[in-house]
């Protein structure tokens, strides 16, 4: 894990926060017989008001999803979600966002969930100057699994899985939330939970950049920002319950004022 922190004219604040962890603390689960996609893209400007709002969640199991919890011996469900939110009042907004879902077996560096967003305002673009926006993103993995041993490893998990998978369980929730009288923000994520082979891992990344707008070409944006990451990583040992590690972090920046800031984040595993 490499973080860095580098102060700007002391109001500006560019932060790089990588949590990639090469552990086997989490295993995609495979897909069911029928798949689907999910695709929406979306582009829009206003003078005025402009209001966005999508929540997207995706949930695979290797069992009945139905009766969970508690998970069955050699079971496991993951869950990968989007969540994002936008109100711009009185000013001037150019927004785009697209949002992919797949359902079906991801291989690296293949996602199942992936999404784009650029916003730009200005609240001087109405003539008034009294408008604001604020903008809220996040996403989430969350992949548990009970400890499963021999014979039944290979139907439940697929390709890969070994006579042994110890229990794990993780979560990872990252995003933004931002106030702007003025400025751009560009944000992308990525989920993968599903795949045929065990190998292949489970990961989540999200990358966000506030700078200045490009309808008024200033360099800084005008307003307050949060960027964060949580995360836990918990994993078993043999084919018991036991609680063997335990990986957790948190991170969170705000700026306020004249602001820059950036982050990308990053679980996965293997």
């Amino acid at each position: 894990m490499n973080r860095s922190i580098t102060i700007l004219l002391a109001v500006a604040v560019l932060v790089i926060a990588l949590f990639l962890i090469p552990v086997n603390a989490a295993n995609p689960i495979p897909p069911s017989n029928e798949t689907a996609k999910l695709s929406v893209q979306i582009s829009a400007t206003s003078v005025g008001t402009l209001y966005s709002g999508s929540d997207l969640t995706y949930t695979q199991g290797n069992g009945n999803l139905a009766d969970n919890p508690p998970l069955a011996s050699g079971e496991g469900q993951s869950t990968a979600g989007y969540v994002e939110k936008t109100v711009a009042t009185s000013g001037s907004t150019e927004y785009t966002k697209i949002i992919n879902l797949d359902t079906s077996s991801q291989s690296q560096p293949q996602n199942n969930l992936e999404t784009v967003r650029v916003i730009d305002y200005t609240n001087t673009g109405d003539g008034n100057d009294v408008g604001i926006m604020y903008s809220n993103e996040a996403v989430y993995i969350d992949a548990c699994a009970s400890a499963v041993e021999d014979a039944q490893s290979c139907c439940a998990w697929g390709a890969g899985a070994g006579s042994v998978l110890p229990a794990s369980c993780i979560t990872v929730d990252t995003g933004s939330t931002v106030y702007l009288d003025e400025g751009r923000i560009a944000s992308d994520s990525s989920a993968r939970v599903t795949s045929s082979d065990i190998d292949e891992g489970v990961s989540i990344t999200y990358t966000v950049d506030v700078s200045g707008s490009g309808q008024t070409g200033n360099e800084t944006a005008v307003g307050k920002a949060t960027v964060y990451v949580d995360a836990t990583i918990m994993e078993g040992s043999g084919n018991a319950t036991n609680l063997s590690s335990v990986v957790a972090y948190d991170e969170k920046v705000t700026v306020d004022g004249l602001i820059s800031i950036a982050m990308q984040t990053g679980y996965s595993s293997p």
